[in-house]
């Protein structure tokens, strides 16, 4: 038991942490934990969950994917340009924008595993591409309203329960399966403990990168479709706050972002974080510019505590101790 509970220490402290976060923010907001408020924040955290999923699967393989932002608008645009706000249209649109995500996903990671390209490089070069992209293609003015199962999907219910979170939880489901039981999830922990050492070793790296930043794709796309349904339209620039999003509930998650270990239920704890902390700042009187600050921090703090370098420094202050209670 204590060494499950080691292993799994960081979700662990994930989950304490909203939990902590959670009755905090109940003191500063009245109503906070009132069952209504409760389910409007899950549904916002189902959109960062979701687009965060894929994300998972390329930080947990070594990489970071910044292109999902604008994977996210343009999945978003071109479903409702093309349903025109009738359900009907919906049977092409959401295959092919889902297929439109996946295949960015996949020349991302065709670029950086086989022209080795670094992720920071090819993904944002990839973003920047596709935000030109969908300006030239809409004018700067997308104005199509999202249809209504779109809608219903986003903020409709069965009984007491958002249709989105039952989404999300399957997507939660197929995200642990594929990480704990399949032979993709054993490679993709080995390529991002060492890259090097798992090519060695026999790992299909270039098909493990290439299926790792799909999946960032798909689901950078499906989080666009979905939020449609929320906003009840597209619009320019919607995908621009999960970047940082995507990548903090991650790193609130207990994943390393330089690679090698993480999981997804860890990764919902950090969705939930990170809308209690929208909700919370409110309530502090503090700006959007606070939490971009919350956000920055988390990310430099998880990766200064992954780094190479400050586990040395950790280990010579430990070497230190140990060596004047000897003497």
């Amino acid at each position: 038991m204590s060494r499950v509970l080691a292993r799994h220490r960081a979700i662990l402290l994930a989950y304490l942490g909203m939990i902590v976060l959670l009755v905090i923010t109940s003191f500063f907001s009245e109503g906070f934990l009132a069952g209504s408020h409760l389910r409007t924040m899950v549904m916002l955290s189902a959109f960062i969950g979701i687009v965060a999923l894929g994300q998972t699967f390329v930080i947990i393989g070594g990489g970071i994917d910044l292109s999902v932002p604008w994977v996210l608008n343009c999945a978003a645009v071109l479903v409702t340009l093309m349903a025109n706000g009738s359900d009907g249209p919906l049977l092409y649109a959401i295959p092919i924008a889902l297929a439109g995500g996946a295949l960015v996903g996949a020349i991302n990671g065709f670029g950086i595993a086989l022209f080795g390209v670094p992720p920071i490089i090819m993904t944002l070069a990839v973003n920047v591409i596709l935000q030109g992209g969908i300006l030239v293609y809409t004018g700067g003015a997308p104005t199509a309203s999202a249809p209504p199962l779109i809608q219903y999907l986003a903020v409709g219910r069965i009984g007491p329960v958002p249709v989105i979170v039952i989404l999300w939880m399957l997507l939660a489901v197929l995200a642990t399966l594929l990480l704990s039981k399949s032979a993709f999830g054993r490679y993709l922990y080995a390529q991002g403990t060492s890259a090097t050492v798992a090519e060695f070793s026999g790992v299909p790296t270039l098909r493990v990168t290439v299926l790792a930043y799909t999946l960032s794709g798909l689901t950078a796309a499906l989080a666009g479709i979905l939020l449609t349904g929320y906003t009840a339209q597209a619009y320019l620039g919607m995908g621009d706050p999960y970047l940082f999003t995507s990548i903090a509930a991650v790193a609130i998650g207990g994943a390393s972002i330089l690679g090698g270990s993480g999981h997804y239920i860890g990764t919902i704890a950090g969705a939930l974080v990170l809308t209690i902390l929208t909700g919370l700042l409110p309530a502090l009187n503090l700006s959007n510019g606070a939490l971009l600050i919350v956000y920055g921090v988390v990310i430099l703090v998880t990766v200064s505590l992954a780094s190479e370098a400050l586990s040395d420094f950790f280990s010579i202050i430990a070497r230190s101790i140990g060596r004047k209670r000897d003497a």
